[in-house]
């Protein structure tokens, strides 16, 4: 049994999402979330590569590889701010706390690529609201094999404030 209290759809565009995540501006990178399953823990969502990327490389024409952790991070937080909505909770903002075994096949997501995501959670302690998921970026729509995985560890809090103090 679930304890739903909102059905959030399995396609979200770009300004839906935007309502579930703390990002705004040119710093929210999703275009759009295509599937979820907030039992699972699992989300696939799309980023489409524009000059107007804040990480918009012009002399690579596109955005380099490391910065797929961003795009990752903000799939983990879209599918948390779902998971949150969907049980009629407020979206809490998260921490990065861990990017590991970070690996790209490619320098660059090259202009005009929809670059999919997949992330799913393997790891979680609901006492400190720390969370680990397994993450993977496609240049292409359903590829089978991805260009960029990693391991990213998050940590959500109610108060940001008093977990980092007055720093």
């Amino acid at each position: 049994m679930t304890d739903k209290v909102k059905i959030i759809p399995q396609f979200l565009d770009h300004d839906d999402l935007e309502l579930m995540l703390p990002h705004r501006g040119k710093m929210f990178l999703l275009s759009r979330s295509t599937a979820h399953d907030t039992d699972n823990h699992t989300l696939t969502a799309e980023t489409d590569i524009t000059p107007d990327c804040i990480f918009y490389e012009a002399d690579a024409d596109g955005v380099p590889s490391w910065a797929g952790f961003e795009f990752l991070a903000q799939g983990i937080s879209a599918l948390t701010g779902i998971t949150n909505t969907e049980k009629g909770r407020t979206p809490l903002p998260g921490f990065i706390l861990s990017v590991m075994e970070f690996k790209a096949d490619v320098d660059y997501f090259k202009n005009g690529t929809t670059v999919q995501m997949k992330v799913r959670e393997d790891f979680r302690d609901e006492e400190n609201h720390v969370y680990r998921y397994i993450c993977e970026l496609f240049t292409e729509v359903d590829a089978a094999e991805p260009k960029v995985t990693a391991k990213i560890s998050v940590m959500e809090t109610e108060d940001a404030e008093a977990l980092f103090g007055n720093a």
